[in-house]
């Protein structure tokens, strides 16, 4: 079994990109948008913090109280978008459950949704037509390339069908015609699929 070190691979690719912002002089505002005080998602956001400043890329967090209502926190979200100086918006999930996370993404417009969740972006990566891949598809799409792995004829597991890991690498590997299946918690002998598995 072979376990996919991506560590030295992101530092890499960060110190890339960061010759690539200097060398064109871009002036690039990651902004993430927290609603609550999820610890979980705080520990996400540290990440993409440090991302911003090993690349040179701005970094704003932007942060609603919990108990924001849907209309309120739309109209917040419709004036981040609006500025100009935000060059690409993230809004974290999970959100709350009293609230329809489609309603909130799809008012990320595609040249700044870095995460491809609106359903514009998403339907435009389904048909080939994004310049861009989901983060996570794109990252998996490099650490095969550096390790030489071939999906083609391989039996391929994805486990969980969630939008941000599990959906878009489903809707990529079928556009690459491999073969694949998804399992999640209510797949029936869900450990007899992980065995079976040549890409997990």
């Amino acid at each position: 079994m072979k376990i996919l070190d991506g560590k030295k691979l992101s530092e890499r690719i960060l110190n890339n990109l960061k010759r690539e912002i200097e060398n064109r002089r871009l002036n690039l505002r990651l902004a993430v948008v927290l609603v609550g005080e999820n610890p979980i998602s705080k520990i996400f956001i540290n990440q993409k913090k440090k991302a911003c400043e090993k690349t040179g890329i701005d970094f704003k967090l932007i942060k609603f109280p919990a108990g924001i209502n849907a209309a309120e926190f739309k109209k917040e979200i419709k004036k981040i978008v609006q500025n100009p100086v935000n060059s690409g918006i993230i809004i974290q999930l999970p959100l709350s459950k009293k609230f329809l996370p489609e309603e909130f993404l799809n008012l990320i417009p595609e040249e700044k949704d870095i995460d491809v969740l609106s359903k514009k972006s998403f339907q435009k990566f389904a048909k080939r037509k994004l310049p861009i891949l989901p983060p996570t598809v794109a990252a998996t799409a490099i650490l095969l390339k550096k390790y030489r792995i071939k999906i083609k004829n391989k039996n391929i597991v994805i486990i969980g069908k969630g939008r941000l890991v599990g959906r878009p690498l489903a809707v990529w590997l079928k556009l690459q015609r491999a073969k694949f299946s998804v399992v999640e918690k209510n797949t029936k002998n869900i450990f007899s699929h992980i065995k079976k598995a040549d890409i997990l």
